[in-house]
């Protein structure tokens, strides 16, 4: 009796140690993959300064992750200040590099590019890009604003009302000369995606069009020369080509504003002198896209050419076809450029 006590006894133990008297359960140790949090290194940040000098607007703009803006923010601010112009009315201005950055000289509307000294040397420097444009609006308060936005733009973020964007800038002096500096930074409701990286090929941002076309709202027949760009933000086409060491872009954008207006901004880019109403129906021709009547401008400036069409477009707005490029291969691609523009069909009708 006392045995078999004891052996009902051990029994019962197993059974509340969860069958313990038998052979351990092998353990079996999975890898939960660490869910990727929003960090500064998936927000994007831009710094620009801008100041005007006699009719010309110089910008000083970076862009980049904000962990790495982290690292050279405070060195971008110190750089802008100082920024100095000569005595001499036409002079650009002149700047003092922080230890560790370089220069390179720039071409067309790009004065210089300034590569930010890269602190842990894993990846590549930052750039900063120098540029002068000609003012074309007379209300400063308005051209800082309407150049906000089109940077907020670039970073997916929505448009500011006109007093928001000037509270947006913080403004200094250099020898009486006055700089508008802004940090712009992508939120967390409206983040920038970053890049997706394939095994081969450049990166692409998610839902960038692999064919050079958003085709919810634009088709069209490229040249067979000319590479799909990327389609995103305002951009709802894109192409590219490059022949003897000369390149020119194609974009295709929905904007509002007057054909005038943006015909002499687009001079400005090439440092060309505004031209009035009558000057521009002088210049501008009739063309077709499908069943709408557009507008033709040929802009050809001294190292650059702009040519763009124009269409109407839902909600008062239009479409803006533009080509950029060096003179020379602009020149001999504009009548592919032409034929590229007839076979256009826009949303919602594609007729």
């Amino acid at each position: 009796m006392r045995d078999l006590s004891l052996s009902a006894f051990s029994l019962l133990v197993c059974l509340i140690l969860g069958f313990g008297c038998r052979d351990q359960d092998k353990i079996v140790r999975y890898r939960v993959p660490k869910q990727k949090s929003t960090s500064t290194a998936d927000t994007q940040e831009m710094l620009v300064a801008v100041t005007e000098r006699n009719g010309e607007v110089y910008f000083f703009k970076t862009v980049g992750p904000s962990d790495r803006m982290d690292q050279c923010r405070d060195a971008v601010k110190r750089f802008v200040k100082t920024i100095r112009f000569p005595a001499s009315d036409n002079a650009r201005p002149s700047w003092q590099l922080p230890d560790g950055w370089s220069e390179r000289k720039g071409s067309g509307m790009r004065i210089a590019t300034l590569l930010i000294d890269n602190t842990d040397n894993t990846s590549q420097p930052l750039e900063l890009a120098v540029s002068s444009l000609r003012q074309t609006n007379p209300n400063w308060n308005a051209y800082l604003s309407s150049n906000l936005n089109r940077w907020r733009g670039q970073l997916g973020l929505k448009p500011v009302a006109e007093k928001q964007a000037s509270d947006s800038f913080d403004t200094f002096s250099n020898d009486g000369q006055t700089i508008y500096f802004a940090q712009i930074k992508a939120t967390d409701q409206n983040p920038v995606e970053p890049p997706i990286e394939r095994a081969a090929g450049p990166s692409i941002r998610p839902n960038a069009s692999l064919t050079g076309f958003d085709r919810k709202l634009v088709r069209g027949t490229p040249p067979a020369d000319w590479k799909p760009g990327p389609v995103t933000g305002m951009r709802k086409a894109c192409f590219r080509m490059r022949a003897d060491g000369q390149a020119l872009e194609v974009t295709v954008i929905p904007a509002g504003g007057d054909l005038l207006a943006n015909v002499n901004r687009w001079r400005g880019q090439l440092k060309l002198d505004p031209i009035n109403q009558e000057q521009l129906e002088q210049a501008i021709i009739d063309v077709k896209a499908g069943n709408l009547n557009g507008k033709f401008v040929a802009l050809p400036g001294a190292s650059e050419t702009i040519l763009v069409a124009v269409f109407p477009a839902a909600g008062g707005n239009s479409w803006f076809v533009k080509l950029r490029g060096d003179r020379e291969i602009a020149e001999k691609q504009t009548k592919a450029f032409k034929s590229f523009i007839s076979s256009f069909r826009f949303a919602p009708t594609f007729q």
